[in-house]
């Protein structure tokens, strides 16, 4: 049997998860994530369990071009009334990968500019050419992007697992409905360890 399993790493990016003066959260003037320390500690055992399996991991990251002519509509027109100036393409130290979370020679990365990561990215012939039937998920925000990416992954045949410690949203609430959603449509949401277990063998 061989293991068809790959992991998605979504958004973990310092504009996301540190809020830091000047990321694209508090740009925004959208509130911090909640329970990042945690989240990020359990992704960073995720990832390290999946590499010690040899299961692929990929990284996705939100990256605009710094005009934003290719982001989402929503994001422009809220973009429009910021100060003139602002840069809100995640380039720079704020698109950057989590330093606990980064990736390592032989991971994967792909950009997007929209919630799902399937949508005008290269992940799916990624996932095609590394033979991908079962794919683990983390990241944020959890009811955004990885939702979305979830609901994509199912209706392309895949089987998904999605791990609720290391996933988080800007309440516990819409982190919460998010995974009830998800639990509706058949994605297993499970913890880390559960994931990793419970992938299935072909």
């Amino acid at each position: 049997m061989t293991d068809k399993t790959a992991l998605i790493v979504i958004d973990m990016q310092n504009g996301f998860c540190l809020h830091p003066a000047g990321g694209l959260q508090q740009k925004m003037g959208w509130p911090p994530l909640v329970n990042v320390p945690a989240v990020i500690d359990a992704s960073a055992a995720l990832i390290a369990a999946a590499r010690q399996r040899g299961i692929p991991v990929i990284y996705v990251r939100y990256r605009t071009l710094p005009d934003m002519l290719n982001a989402m509509r929503i994001h422009r027109e809220a973009a429009s009334v910021l100060p003139p100036g602002t840069v809100l393409s995640m380039e720079g130290a704020e698109g950057d990968i989590v330093e606990r979370l980064a990736p390592l020679p032989g991971d994967y990365m792909v950009s997007k500019t929209r919630w799902d990561a399937f949508l005008y990215t290269d992940l799916e012939p990624l996932l095609q050419g590394l033979g991908t039937v079962n794919l683990i998920m983390c990241g944020v925000l959890t009811n955004a992007c990885v939702e979305t990416t979830a609901r994509s992954a199912l209706q392309r045949n895949y089987r998904v697992w999605v791990a609720r410690d290391c996933v988080t949203s800007e309440s516990a609430q819409l982190h919460e409905n998010a995974l009830m959603s998800m639990t509706s449509l058949g994605a297993n949401v499970t913890d880390w360890r559960d994931a990793i277990a419970g992938r299935v063998l072909i």
